[in-house]
C-alpha cells in the first residue's frame, strides 16, 4: 500500500462518520448471520484453548505417573521429576486461564465505549474495497 493510499484511509478514518455501514444498520438476517459466525469463532477459540490445556495436563500427569510407578524407568528417587510434572500441569492451567480470559475479553469487551469488533471489521472491509476500486481506475 502506498503512502498516498495510507493518507487517504487516514483522512477517511478521521471523518466524523465513516462511510462504511454500521452493524445496527444491517438487515436483521445479516446481523443474525454475523452473530452466529462470531459465536462459532469464539467457541472454536475456547475449544482449542481447552484442548491444549487438556493435552498439557495429560502430558504432565504422564510425567508424574512415570515418576511414581516407573514405567520402563526406575521409579524416581529424587523429587525433580515430580516437580517437573506438577510444574507442567500448573503452567498449563495458568496459560489456559490467561488464554480463556483473553478470548472472552475480545469477544465481549468490558468497556461499553469500546468500538464494536464487527463495526471495525466492516470498516476494514470497506477500506480494502475502496483501495481496490482506486487501483482499478
Amino acid at each position: 500500500m502506498s503512502e498516498s493510499e495510507k493518507r487517504e484511509l487516514d483522512r477517511i478514518r478521521d471523518q466524523e462518520v465513516h462511510p462504511a455501514c454500521k452493524y445496527e444498520n444491517l438487515p436483521s438476517e445479516v446481523q443474525t448471520y454475523i452473530s452466529r459466525l462470531e459465536l462459532e469463532n469464539y467457541d472454536y477459540k475456547q475449544h482449542s484453548a481447552a484442548s491444549m490445556m487438556m493435552l498439557g495436563i495429560l502430558f504432565g500427569s504422564s510425567i508424574l505417573l512415570s515418576a511414581y510407578f516407573g514405567f520402563n524407568i526406575t521409579p524416581a528417587t529424587s523429587i525433580w521429576r515430580y516437580l517437573v510434572g506438577v510444574g507442567f500441569i500448573l503452567a498449563c492451567i495458568v496459560l489456559f486461564r490467561r488464554e480463556w480470559k483473553r478470548n472472552a475479553d475480545a469477544f465481549l469487551p468490558k468497556d461499553d465505549e469500546a468500538p464494536s469488533t464487527v463495526d471495525e471489521q466492516l470498516k476494514q472491509e470497506w477500506e480494502l474495497a475502496y483501495i481496490v476500486r482506486i487501483r482499478r481506475r
